[in-house]
């Protein structure tokens, strides 16, 4: 279940082993690449094996822990706020609201009349009652769902990170202004509250360095903080190009390695590395925290039902706090639109429950990055 890629039994080779994932080189090497430019989960070697949820770099830091402790050396594991292992909700902000207009066209028009869904006659009409319910109560499910996360996880005596949009440069970007009243009172909450504002990128920016440096600067001014962690929009990431720009831009922390369509560890681990530009044979002082679950690979690429996506979610909680890491998570600001995504808001509550039945520490991606270091 956790494979060692060279050396043999007894003779394994687990800093060449770790290397290769850390490093990515899978990506590096591997042509293969989905419509949005991403290394599809589908070409790599977790895919291959089944080995996607089993963090076989951890596996190689407990192994070569036990050798150190037999020679004399004690590895001291990390201690996250007194904790053994932290947990990391996110969430990335791509609208700030569900009613605009292509929604309402969508909702009105290409649903219920164009059958765009492909489904019968009964349940477009119980869809179009539903959406003229919702829209009837003048409370956008997308502005709400912002602060009743945020409440959320005060409940559960946690901080989360939130990352926000800055600019909208093609058809897969949705332009929201970061002055309004709205969002200005959030920023204030958020910061008031101790959560972290960190940038989502627009879908281009993630091999272009003059809209990365834009958008974050642009953050930086509506929030009056420098924003320092990013993940890219549509998790795009080039290895051999975007860690760089993050670097240049002056990002600190990245968090967008995880799979776009199924749950797992990327990279093979759940604690922060350093990444690797392997062109220049070099680390670079830019730190990724791994990202190991998005909700919407769960419900729409894998077409799970909640029970199944709580249960997946369990199971990952639970492997990152066997090795001791971080588990980092996904959920959008769409949560509790029980019309377009039933039982998602669900599934984000029973997931921190399950976080602090297992003793983690709930906070955000920089605060683990401090205790880590």
């Amino acid at each position: 279940r956790y494979p060692l890629l060279f050396g043999d039994v007894g003779e394994e080779d687990l800093i060449a082993s770790a290397f290769f994932w850390l490093s990515g080189w899978q990506e590096h090497t591997g042509p293969a690449r989905d419509v949005h430019g991403r290394f599809p989960y589908e070409a790599s070697l977790q895919a291959l094996w089944g080995t996607a949820c089993d963090p076989a770099v951890d596996v190689y830091r407990v192994i070569l822990g036990e050798r150190l402790a037999r020679a004399g050396f004690v590895a001291i594991p990390t201690r996250w706020a007194g904790r053994n292992w932290a947990f990391c909700a996110t969430h990335d902000v791509d609208y700030l609201r569900k009613w605009r207009p292509g929604i309402v066209f969508r909702e009105m028009v290409e649903y219920p009349i164009l059958n765009r869904r492909g489904v019968g006659p009964a349940e477009r009409w119980a869809r179009l009652q539903a959406s003229v319910r919702q829209a009837a109560t003048g409370r956008d499910p997308f502005r709400a769902a912002l602060g009743r996360m945020v409440d959320v996880v005060l409940a559960h005596r946690g901080r989360a990170t939130y990352f926000f949009k800055a600019g909208a440069h093609g058809p897969h970007d949705v332009a929201y202004s970061l002055k309004g009243s709205f969002i200005q009172t959030f920023f204030a909450r958020l910061r008031r509250e101790g959560f972290e504002i960190g940038l989502h990128p627009s879908y281009h920016a993630h091999d272009h360095l003059g809209l990365m440096r834009e958008e974050r600067d642009r953050l930086a001014a509506a929030t009056a903080v420098r924003p320092a962690s990013v993940r890219q929009h549509y998790l795009r990431h080039e290895a051999a190009r975007t860690p760089a720009l993050q670097l240049d831009a002056g990002f600190e922390l990245d968090s967008t390695l995880g799979f776009s369509v199924h749950e797992g560890f990327r990279h093979a681990t759940c604690h922060p590395f350093t990444q690797f530009d392997i062109a220049a044979n070099t680390e670079l002082p830019l730190w990724e925290i791994p990202l190991c679950m998005m909700e919407a690979a769960l419900f729409n690429r894998r077409g799970l039902c909640v029970d199944e996506a709580v249960a997946v979610s369990r199971r990952l909680i639970y492997t990152c706090r066997r090795f001791g890491g971080v588990c980092v998570m996904l959920w959008h600001n769409t949560l509790w639109d029980e019309v377009e995504f039933p039982g998602w808001g669900r599934h984000f509550t029973d997931t921190l429950d399950a976080a602090v039945e297992a003793e983690g520490c709930l906070t955000s991606l920089h605060m683990a990055l401090d205790a880590y270091r």
